[in-house]
């Protein structure tokens, strides 16, 4: 990862250490407050030094994807134009990149969290408590809730921040479902799918949304750079078309998705799947409250 020859490193970092940022308010009360606070903000600086460099590398691959696919060549300038900044711009951010890892290393954060964790395991009952699965229905129905805050904004099309909003959101839900699945047997894997796929989607209009912002400020840029140094525009004339014809593809695949996205909401909707797993949930916590009693 320290050489950026596989962009898949930073992903897997980045994704680890949001879930762990995720899932760590979950058992605060777990864990001795000095910890706690020093674990959340020492992942917090490791998840935010990598989120501009994965940013970075997933626009550099759609970019190249989207560059092989363009069959007129008047089109490609522009394009390649805008890969080589990205390229320059991702360069530049490699040695944060190497800083915040070392840094994250050097501070023992990981091995602190993996001992004193492996330590509270140890010798714990293989059966769950009530209180566990108590925990969960407060987690998960309050993660629900939270997506619901923005339901109204699934039907309107250019309401991006709400979408935005709503894709944290899932995310956070899925993320909980996740760490409480082990208590359910396998049975969140339904609700856990359903989030991915949203998140997806909602990923995928979000990356739309951070392109079509973008791209205007890039090529006032672009020609500003070609007066400065030509003493004239002509020569972002030939990346004008390129740049143009990338930014009717970014609103015309923004659509698609979002056309995709609000089917698939009510199509779930129709499946009643948040309220079966509100319901799951409930009576799998009366259930093993009424077992403890029968033992008791």
């Amino acid at each position: 990862m320290r050489e950026a020859q596989d962009i898949e490193f930073i992903h897997r970092m980045r994704v680890a250490s949001r879930w762990i940022r995720s899932c760590l308010p979950l058992f605060e009360n777990c864990f001795p407050p000095k910890k706690y606070r020093q674990w959340r903000k020492e992942i917090r600086n490791i998840t935010r030094a990598l989120r501009e460099a994965r940013d970075a590398d997933v626009q550099i691959a759609f970019l190249k994807a989207y560059t092989e696919k363009l069959k007129e060549e008047s089109l490609r300038p522009g394009v390649q134009r805008f890969l080589l900044r990205l390229r320059q711009r991702r360069e530049r951010l490699q040695p944060r990149v190497i800083k915040a890892i070392d840094r994250l290393l050097e501070s023992g954060v990981v091995e602190d969290m993996e001992k004193l964790c492996r330590k509270m395991r140890k010798g714990r009952a293989d059966v769950n408590p009530p209180e566990i699965y108590k925990k969960a229905i407060v987690h998960i129905t309050s993660r629900l809730d939270e997506i619901f805050v923005h339901e109204a904004s699934v039907y309107i099309p250019e309401n991006i921040r709400e979408h935005h909003a709503m894709r944290i959101a899932v995310k956070r839900l899925r993320y909980t479902m996740e760490v409480f699945s082990s208590l359910y047997e396998g049975e969140l894997e339904n609700q856990i799918s359903v989030c991915k796929k949203l998140q997806d989607m909602l990923g995928d209009m979000h990356d739309c949304d951070v392109w079509m912002d973008y791209l205007p400020q890039f090529m006032e840029d672009e020609r500003a750079y070609s007066l400065d140094y030509f003493g004239q525009d002509d020569s972002f004339g030939i990346l004008e078309p390129g740049l143009l014809h990338l930014q009717q593809h970014l609103r015309e695949r923004r659509l698609v998705i979002y056309d995709e996205f609000a089917a698939y909401w009510k199509d779930i909707q129709g499946q009643n799947i948040w309220n079966d797993l509100k319901q799951f949930v409930q009576l799998t916590f009366d259930e093993k409250s009424k077992n403890q009693l029968n033992i008791k």
